[in-house]
């Protein structure tokens, strides 16, 4: 699966290989995950390593921590984006040129606009 091909990719192939609706969480811990997320009460947290994780908005922050995280999401007009490891990959869309507060801390992380 590819999770750069857009969310809704993510969610269909979720919902088909479980049978049914994915379960909605703000916080996932673990490896190797392909799932969506959705923002609860604004806020999603993900912890681990190589994951592919879509994240329906919309967030005003997302905290990932982790290496080799994908993650794509969707913010708020006032968002913020935390990054903490390696070899994490971002793509968030906000709303017109709204940009999100980013921090990031580790080697190889990229975190850009969707396209």
């Amino acid at each position: 699966m590819r999770v750069m091909t857009g969310l809704g990719a993510v969610a269909a192939s979720v919902l088909l290989a479980t049978g049914g609706a994915a379960a909605a969480q703000a916080v996932h811990e673990g490896a190797g995950a392909e799932m969506p997320m959705t923002c609860e009460d604004g806020e999603a947290h993900i912890t681990g390593a190589s994951n592919r994780i879509a994240v329906q908005g919309p967030c005003r922050l997302l905290v990932i921590e982790g290496a080799s995280n994908i993650v794509t999401v969707d913010l708020t007009a006032d968002a913020a984006i935390r990054v903490r490891g390696a070899g994490n990959r971002v793509t968030w869309r906000a709303p017109g040129n709204a940009r999100p507060r980013i921090s990031s801390a580790g080697a190889g992380n990229v975190i850009r606009r969707m396209r």
